[in-house]
């Protein structure tokens, strides 16, 4: 039995370090992934920005991460790490990795691949342009130029979210410069103010957002680093802790879906508005 462990272990450790390496053999996309990282460099990452890290979750992705076999032997070969039981920092690793290996995005074209991925790292709430270019069957990387998109790690809002204006809550997707919304001023009083810039920007693949859910009932779903009126971070809320008086109930880390954030910024001294009922600042302000 001891015999057959070893001649497993032994297939398993060509599998990983010799077979994808040999000239001629194609590579899995994890392979060509990596190909594309060691021509331009390391892809922008937002899993987990901004938050003191409930999205960073190494050891629950771990298991979905080894279920992909090829993605996992291609992690363990390039990190040099052994085909066994790996230890707690080996598995956080594995899923630094994981998470550049999944913000590069692959397109086959019948021959080839198309590739883009946004660079980093770099300022990560800056908008920088994507990289795009090719990657053949065996990691021959070329045709490799900035491409037309523009993106960051979101600071702002989900489109949906539904901002409070003196004809009722309007999605922030649909607020246009000249428009009135709610605001306070210095005093915390309520006034009418004037929408005097918007922003729109695309979110680097990765990206996620917290959801907050209060007793009261209301929730708004943000960024990780778009502050409440106090000053605070979303992404530092946690169960048990109060927004206008009303106890937060959950905090849930979850995926960008619409793969932009949007913000705005009031007339006025506060540049402060609502957001599903919550009171933000602006990231403009």
């Amino acid at each position: 039995m001891t015999v057959g462990v070893l001649l497993v272990a032994l297939v398993l450790a060509a599998a990983i370090y010799i077979v994808p390496g040999l000239p001629g053999v194609p590579r899995s996309p994890a392979e060509l992934k990596f190909a594309v990282i060691a021509e331009v460099g390391g892809p922008l990452v937002c899993t987990g920005w901004g938050l003191p890290n409930p999205a960073f979750s190494p050891y629950s992705e771990y298991p979905r991460i080894v279920s992909n076999l090829p993605t996992y032997l291609a992690i363990l070969r390039h990190m040099k790490l052994p085909p066994g039981p790996l230890t707690d920092d080996q598995i956080v690793t594995v899923y630094r990795v994981w998470l550049n290996l999944e913000a590069v995005q692959l397109n086959w074209r019948g021959a080839y691949y198309d590739f883009r991925e946004f660079p980093g790292p770099g300022p990560s709430s800056a908008l920088v342009n994507d990289t795009v270019g090719k990657v053949d069957l065996f990691g021959r990387v070329y045709d490799v130029h900035e491409g037309p998109e523009m993106s960051a790690c979101p600071i702002c809002l989900p489109g949906v979210s539904r901002v409070a204006t003196p004809d009722g809550p309007v999605p922030v997707a649909q607020i246009k410069e000249g428009m009135r919304v709610w605001s306070v001023d210095g005093q915390g009083r309520r006034l009418a103010a004037v929408v005097i810039q918007t922003v729109v920007r695309n979110d680097a693949p990765g990206s996620r957002l917290v959801h907050i859910v209060l007793v009261d009932g209301r929730e708004l779903t943000a960024s990780p680093p778009h502050r409440l009126a106090d000053g605070r971070a979303l992404g530092s809320l946690r169960p048990g802790d109060q927004i206008d008086g009303a106890r937060v109930l959950r905090v849930d880390a979850v995926s960008d879906s619409g793969g932009r954030t949007y913000d705005l910024l009031p007339s006025g001294e506060t540049g402060e508005y609502w957001a599903d009922g919550i009171l933000l600042q602006s990231t403009l302000h």
